[in-house]
């Protein structure tokens, strides 16, 4: 088997209407956008991201994540204009029991455009393909329609419910568990 992924270089990924590239400091105000907006966060369990130093801040523990070699997080931008229109990408990669997970945020601007199934699925083939995977997880929290039809349309099984696990907006949550195996992916590929 060829070695996994050395983060030596960022990984830059193209689809039919996105690039995929390394987050920058030059975008703070897409990234207040995205995570200061209460659509996006009406499904996460954080704090609004609203100044530039927030925005920065967040950027810079991306940034670190890539640099520890424990995730890759990309920009999501269109490929005629170069604006931002999400985020998304790795985390938890366990080489030993080759699993990742991953996760993604799209502007509501942007929403119900399939942009965030084309960046997925791009990250899902790098994933198998770069970091020698056999299986992908992803969560989103149960009622977050949106999220889990970009799971299924990417081929994600509905693994299981984790009751109440999360506590998010004054609430405890469902946390609805999803996989895809490198096989299952392989298989959906072929035309």
């Amino acid at each position: 088997m060829t070695m996994p992924f050395n983060f030596q270089s960022f990984p830059l990924l193209e689809t039919q209407r996105l690039h995929l590239r390394a987050l920058t400091q030059a975008d703070a105000e897409a990234i207040i956008a995205i995570y200061g907006s209460p659509e996006v966060l009406a499904y996460l369990n954080m704090e609004p991201v609203i100044t530039h130093e927030q925005a920065i801040g967040l950027i810079d523990w991306f940034t670190g994540t890539y640099e520890r070699h424990d995730g890759v997080q990309w920009a999501f931008t269109l490929r005629d204009t170069g604006q931002v229109i999400g985020t998304g990408g790795t985390y938890d990669w366990d080489q030993s029991d080759r699993h990742v997970d991953i996760g993604y945020h799209i502007l509501p601007s942007h929403w119900g455009q399939g942009y965030a199934t084309e960046a997925t699925r791009a990250m899902l083939g790098w994933c198998f393909d770069a970091l020698k995977v056999h299986r992908i997880q992803a969560d989103c929290t149960d009622g977050n329609l949106g999220s889990e039809g970009v799971l299924l349309k990417c081929g994600f099984q509905v693994e299981g419910i984790w009751r109440e696990s999360c506590w998010e907006h004054g609430r405890f949550v469902n946390i609805k568990q999803f996989g895809l195996l490198e096989h299952e992916f392989r298989r959906n590929q072929t035309p």
